[in-house]
């Protein structure tokens, strides 16, 4: 009977490292998925640089955005392939300091993800106020080579936009060459440039945040089962 009981436990051993072997595997994998959106935000700095110029934000913003999407897919993707060399290997410190830094990442997630949900209102009020200021710059001299003038045409031609509400906000001067025939303004689309993959995000987030419960069980079931074998005292 104690050697039936002793099989079942190993069994169940086995079931639960294979199980944490697959969910650090989409954790690698997820990781990986991070990491090139950080390279894509990379390779479209430019494209929305003059968008951060006109609504009066730091550039340099973007470029740590993307560089930070980097570095975090890149900490995620190594902690994913060590989560799965601990579930492979049975190697109990791995795991455990696995379990904790995963726990770690899982608090800062929530927190930044109530600060988010939180700020996310504002940010329609603060680029349209800042639109606002831009354009008065802007609408000044339209052919200058300021920032602020360059950074408008260039918005106007990438978003095929014109003006914050259409063509109607440059009456009673010379329409800009970069408007060409476009009629909508550039208030909204400026704003879903930065919003659009929202719900993406927010996805990706929950997947991540799921994968990651998932494998802080199985990696705290899996470490008393190896404790249990290695004969430590198990709570």
């Amino acid at each position: 009977m104690g050697d039936q009981n002793l099989q079942k436990l190993k069994n169940c051993g086995a079931v639960i490292k294979y199980l944490m072997f697959f969910f650090n595997l989409l954790f690698f994998l997820l990781g990986m998925v991070v990491l090139g959106f950080g390279i894509y935000a990379r390779i479209k700095q430019d494209d929305y640089n003059s968008a951060l110029t006109i609504i009066e934000a730091n550039s340099s913003q973007w470029t740590s955005f993307g560089s930070l999407c980097i570095a975090v897919g890149v900490f995620i993707a190594l902690l994913g392939f060590s989560g799965c060399f601990g579930a492979v290997k049975e190697h109990r410190g791995c795991l455990i300091f696995f379990t904790v830094l995963v726990i770690l990442i899982f608090i800062l997630e929530i927190a930044a993800g109530g600060l988010g949900y939180a700020y996310r209102g504002k940010l329609q009020d603060m680029i349209n106020n800042n639109l606002n200021t831009t354009f008065v710059e802007y609408r000044q001299n339209t052919t200058a080579s300021t920032p602020v003038a360059s950074s408008w045409n260039t918005v106007q031609r990438t978003f095929k936009c014109c003006g914050i509400h259409g063509p109607g906000d440059f009456s009673g001067i010379n329409l800009p060459q970069s408007c060409g025939s476009q009629t909508e303004g550039c208030k909204d689309k400026v704003f879903n440039a930065f919003t659009d993959h929202w719900k993406e995000w927010a996805g990706g987030v929950i997947g991540i945040a799921v994968v990651q419960l998932m494998a802080i069980v199985f990696s705290i079931i899996l470490i008393r089962e190896i404790g249990k074998e290695e004969g430590y005292t198990v709570v």
